[in-house]
């Protein structure tokens, strides 16, 4: 039986919790799906069982593989590929792909290549990313970018529709509360100097080393820990407080090829949430343009208190940007969805 290897370092202490409905099972990025293969294996690298001494792994990752998931990503994929028909890279591209041999890989890619030169040990290099059967691409933009390299495909993301339920209810007994979630490219600053004025509690789980010295008094902040995946809040908690805001922000930073933001926000809309969040230049999805939210322009922090005083002063219109947003997600972005395009993309390049 032949087999297909996946690297998704970040998923290596979680599948457990998945199994347990404890985490969203979108972050299998199609594992589960791809069992049904015909004739094909499916083999779940473990990065983390490959030893090193800590002060060779990080000199290694700081010298060598500053722009890939690390030097123990990188040898277990070397390592698989020797009797693999297929590498399924959730983590991007590899700088060690061109010991791979015969075995094909097929990446996830985010974003464009960096316009900075590139080290020798770049996996973003041309010749390295020509060395792919594939790239499956989060967004339109990257795939316009990558299919100068090899066969390209835009697969949007998805959110877990059973764990992240429109029909789950908690009794709120505060004042009312918008959320705020993520710590990649969040304008917290911006968002907060908006919020102070507005009469609700908003509440944000970000990284510590953007807190405010000084909170004014309606905004409450849970600090993230660094590195993924997070523990500073377990889903049942952050599933129960999407349940009882009233509104999700998601103050982004202008960069026109960042995902950042993508999955707060189809969790947020999957929860029938009115989603306020900063323009970005890259999502095809756009809470203001398909009615599930506000579009807010960057660095403004004027915008973010009339949106969320639009939330607050029209309950009506909040309850129907929620809908519309409940909707778009069912009927697009369901994990079930994205796994039946991922197992008919992967026999494309598999019989190729």
């Amino acid at each position: 039986m032949k087999i297909i290897s996946v690297l998704h370092p970040y998923l290596e202490d979680r599948i457990h919790e998945i199994e347990l409905g404890r985490y969203p099972k979108n972050h299998l990025w199609g594992l589960d799906a791809m069992q049904s293969l015909p004739g094909f294996r499916i083999k779940f690298l473990k990065s983390n069982s490959i030893k090193l001494p800590r002060f060779i792994e990080k000199l290694a990752n700081r010298l060598f593989f500053r722009n890939s998931p690390g030097i123990k990503a990188e040898l277990s994929a070397l390592l698989a590929s020797r009797d693999s028909t297929l590498i399924y890279s959730v983590c991007g591209p590899l700088s060690l792909i061109s010991f791979f041999g015969k075995a094909k890989v097929v990446s996830w890619v985010f974003r464009k290549p960096s316009e900075a030169k590139q080290s020798i040990f770049s996996p973003y290099l041309a010749k390295k990313l020509k060395l792919h059967s594939a790239f499956l691409c989060l967004t339109q933009n990257a795939a316009s970018v990558f299919k100068e390299y090899s066969y390209s495909r835009f697969l949007p993301w998805c959110v877990d529709l059973e764990l992240f339920d429109k029909d789950l209810s908690y009794k709120n007994d505060t004042l009312p509360f918008f959320l705020a979630t993520g710590k990649t490219g969040r304008d917290y600053k911006t968002l907060i100097d908006g919020a102070k004025v507005v009469p609700a509690e908003l509440r944000i789980i970000g990284p510590r080393h953007q807190k405010p010295d000084f909170l004014p008094h309606n905004i409450k902040w849970i600090s993230s820990t660094e590195d993924p995946p997070d523990t500073a809040i377990d889903y049942p908690k952050l599933r129960k407080w999407y349940s009882q805001c009233i509104g999700v922000c998601i103050p982004l930073f202008e960069d026109a090829e960042d995902t950042c933001g993508y999955t707060n926000m189809l969790e947020a809309m999957a929860m029938a949430k009115p989603v306020l969040m900063t323009s970005s230049g890259c999502l095809h999805l756009r809470p203001e343009d398909q009615s599930f939210g506000y579009s807010i322009q960057p660095g403004n922090s004027n915008a973010w208190t009339q949106a969320m005083t639009n939330i607050l002063t029209s309950k009506d219109r909040a309850i129907s940007l929620g809908k519309n947003g409940l909707k778009i997600v069912q009927e697009g972005f369901s994990v079930e969805k994205f796994n039946q395009a991922l197992v008919c993309f992967m026999k494309e390049i598999l019989a190729k």
